[in-house]
């Protein structure tokens, strides 16, 4: 039974934190030991040369952005929500972060070595769009790459990737409301996009057992 109460408790802590406070849930969730480590083996599974300038769409509060800085790369990161922007901005002033809509962002054609997006393009209407303008501001011969919850995992891995994580209260909460709630995209709907972007040798590789899932493609020269 006391279980069960806390289970009901951290859910309804996310689902009022992601409604009224959503920059702190994005602050919490950044500091899950599972989340950190899928987003560093994502990062580093690009080889990024150091000295890069990156784009990250859909920064939230600045968490990956503060990362790959502090890793040597030139990161400008942006977010639809002004809330977020404030956040990151408050709290890691050597950065830049502004707000913008990826559908159209304020940059020249041809500006970033690497794109990155986080859980982005699954909740927008218009991929198509979304994906062309990433890849726009991404410059000839530079990756894009973006990171979705894939349609491919169940309840049973969910259970089994808790297991695995020995994760509890408000860490496996966040799992379930993440597999729960958050949209999906089919693989291979994604790699439609980026060969309509015009993107090549596209590599799709899973995180946190195939939970999420990442594309990346090269901008032809």
């Amino acid at each position: 039974m006391l279980n069960l109460l806390k289970q009901y408790y951290f859910q309804l802590l996310i689902l009022g934190l992601s409604i009224f406070r959503p920059n702190m849930l994005f602050e919490k969730i950044n500091q899950l030991n599972w989340y950190k480590t899928a987003l560093k083996q994502w990062i580093d599974d690009q080889g990024i040369i150091v000295g890069s300038k990156v784009l990250e769409a859909g920064c939230a509060t600045g968490a990956l952005s503060v990362a790959m800085t502090q890793a040597g790369h030139i990161v400008t990161g942006v977010d639809y929500s002004r809330q977020m922007i404030e956040h990151a901005k408050s709290n890691h002033k050597n950065i830049e972060f502004l707000e913008a809509n990826v559908l159209d962002l304020p940059f020249k054609s041809n500006e970033f070595d690497f794109v990155i997006a986080t859980s982005l393009i699954n909740i927008i209407d218009n991929k198509k769009l979304g994906i062309s303008e990433l890849t726009r501001c991404c410059k000839q011969g530079g990756e894009i790459s973006i990171l979705v919850p894939s349609t491919e995992f169940n309840d049973k891995d969910l259970r089994s990737l808790i297991d695995l994580h020995k994760a509890s209260n408000f860490s496996a909460a966040t799992m379930k409301a993440w597999h729960q709630h958050a949209p999906k995209m089919e693989p291979s709907d994604i790699i439609l996009l980026f060969k309509q972007a015009k993107l090549s040798k596209i590599i799709i590789k899973k995180y946190l057992d195939g939970m999420v899932v990442s594309v990346s493609g090269i901008k032809p020269t």
